[in-house]
């Protein structure tokens, strides 16, 4: 038996340290933060780790000092797990502020894809990979209402109107509804006002690009509005 359990935490110890290094370098490869705040994270959650691993050797010593022991290491493992897994909600928190800041650079004018869709798209998937959408459902919700009309107004040679953040969308709004309308004259139309002019097949990849990249922000609304009303 002591050995099983030993086993468990050894597991589970080790699982819980590999998740902090990887969700660390996540973070910082994608310059969310520094090396400095990267290796205070991985160390904190590597402490719990051990902390998990060797509690069953703790607990082989039947001595009444060493039971105390354990229950306050496991005690304050528990407090300290409990502190970094807020620590880390409100770090996505903070990332999905900063997911709506523009680069300040010069976009391509045939580019149809807002810049900040596919950095938010992988925030969302590693928000919903840690199991956090529900403590995040609201602020999710913010950023992803505003990008999706940002995204939505980049397809304007579509559907001729514009919407204002705050807008609601319907079935006439939907990804496929838009694929139906898209027309060879309409890209055409797209392509008569660049200069030098592109070829009509990558122009219509570009906005196909466009509405595949407002496909995957739609899908999240669906299932983020389906997720309110669980809630």
């Amino acid at each position: 038996m002591g050995l099983i359990l030993k086993n468990k935490n050894c597991v589970l110890g080790s699982l819980i340290s590999l998740i902090s290094i990887g969700f660390g370098l996540w973070l910082l490869l994608s310059k969310n933060i520094s090396g400095t705040e990267f290796v205070a994270l991985t160390l904190g959650f590597a402490i719990v780790g051990l902390i998990i691993t060797f509690s069953s050797e703790v607990q082989e010593f039947s001595i009444a000092g060493n039971a105390v022991k354990l229950r306050e290491l496991r005690s304050e493992a528990v407090k300290t797990l409990d502190e970094l897994k807020q620590a880390r909600t409100e770090i996505f928190r903070l990332l999905l502020t900063h997911s709506l800041e523009i680069s300040g650079g010069f976009g391509s004018s045939l580019c149809k894809v807002d810049e900040r869709v596919t950095k938010f798209s992988r925030l969302y998937n590693q928000i919903e990979r840690f199991d956090c959408v529900k403590e995040l459902h609201s602020d999710i919700d913010k950023v992803l209402n505003v990008l999706l009309i940002c995204q939505y107004n980049e397809l304007t040679l579509i559907h001729q109107l514009s919407k204002q953040v705050g807008v609601n969308f319907n079935e006439l709004d939907s990804p496929q509804n838009l694929n139906i309308k898209l027309k060879d004259e309409m890209i055409n139309q797209f392509t008569s006002r660049i200069t030098p002019q592109p070829d009509f097949y990558d122009a219509k990849k570009i906005v196909l690009d466009g509405i595949e990249a407002y496909a995957k922000l739609y899908a999240m609304k669906v299932k983020l509005d389906k997720l309110e009303n669980e809630l």
